[in-house]
Formats: structure tokens, C-alpha cells, sequence
């Protein structure tokens, strides 16, 4: 394994196969907000870095990235479906903690009612090994609960800061806890 990786924009060849990746791992619900990478605004903002990741040339995956201060939010973290349980995942989010101090994403809120409370445990579990830790703060949106992971201490008030600057650019309407 190769792993590579370079910035592109909503201009580069590769972000429609971006797009058509988000249409097949993500529902629909979770490509609106915060960062809807359809929306031209939205996904030529200056503070959103899209990495695409290659291994041996071929594309992998992605992870867009929005950067606000001194904070970093993953707004999306994909691999093609062929390409999931191979390492690539958690390769992706080491050469990005190796770039970026405080890490901060979302992760649907566990919540043992859930249909996919399954998925939602593996995925939490993913990022845990990766050193992300559960901030016990959630924020919702679009009808969902989400939990906040860091990938170190981060004060809670920056978080919401963030997230009131997207919602100041009229991205989307939150509620956090």
C-alpha cells in the first residue's frame, strides 16, 4: 500500500468521483449539512480542503476538511466501498492528525434505539482507536443527534464558534448540547 494524496477543488477531475462516492456510502440526510460539497458555494469556500487519496494512482477515498482558526472539522471521510476494511481508513486519519492539531468531527449519537446502533458502535470504536475521544457534547441538525469527537482537548465553546460561522454564512440551523 501506496497511500498518496493531493488537495484538489470542485474544478479538479476528481471530485465528480467524489460526488458519486458520497451517493453510494452516505444517506442522503448527511450530504445537506454542514458542508454540502453540491452546493458551488459551499464547496468553493476558501477554508474547505478536500484531500483525495491514491493508492498506486487509483482513487481511494477523500476527506473534506473545513478550517476555522485553529480548529479543523472533518466533514467527510470516505472510501470506496471495495476499498473499506483495508487499513485505508485509519491511514487517512493518521496522515491527517499528522497535519492538523485539533481535530474535531461528528459521529451519529449512539443511541440504543437507533436502527443502526451497530454501525454506529463500529464507527465510534473506529475513531477511538484512530485517538479520537467523545467530547460528551452533541449537536443536532437536519433532525439528527450527533456526537462531537476530538482528536484532543478542545474547548467546546470553539466548537460552537465554528459552527455559529457556518450558520452565520446560512449553511444550516443547529441546536448543540
Amino acid at each position: 500500500m501506496s497511500l498518496e494524496y493531493k488537495i484538489i477543488n470542485r474544478n479538479s477531475d476528481d471530485f465528480k468521483e467524489i460526488l458519486k462516492l458520497n451517493l453510494e456510502v452516505f444517506p442522503q440526510n448527511e450530504l445537506l449539512a454542514p458542508i454540502n460539497l453540491e452546493d458551488p458555494i459551499m464547496a468553493s469556500d476558501e477554508n474547505l480542503k478536500i484531500f483525495a487519496f491514491y493508492d498506486d494512482g487509483k482513487f481511494i477515498g477523500y476527506a473534506a476538511l473545513y478550517l476555522y482558526k485553529e480548529l479543523c472539522y472533518l466533514a467527510f471521510l470516505a472510501i470506496w466501498p471495495q476499498f473499506q476494511g483495508c487499513s485505508y481508513g485509519s491511514k487517512i486519519l493518521d496522515i491527517l492528525n499528522s497535519n492538523f492539531n485539533q481535530i474535531v468531527l461528528e459521529i451519529e449519537y449512539l443511541d440504543p434505539k437507533a436502527d443502526d446502533i451497530d454501525q454506529r458502535i463500529r464507527r465510534s470504536k473506529f475513531y477511538q482507536k484512530s485517538g479520537f475521544c467523545d467530547s460528551t457534547h452533541t449537536i443536532s441538525y437536519l433532525g439528527m443527534k450527533y456526537s462531537i469527537y476530538t482528536s484532543s482537548k478542545v474547548e467546546f465553546e470553539r466548537f460552537i464558534q465554528m459552527f455559529e460561522f457556518f450558520q452565520s454564512k446560512n449553511y444550516f440551523e443547529f441546536n448543540y448540547e
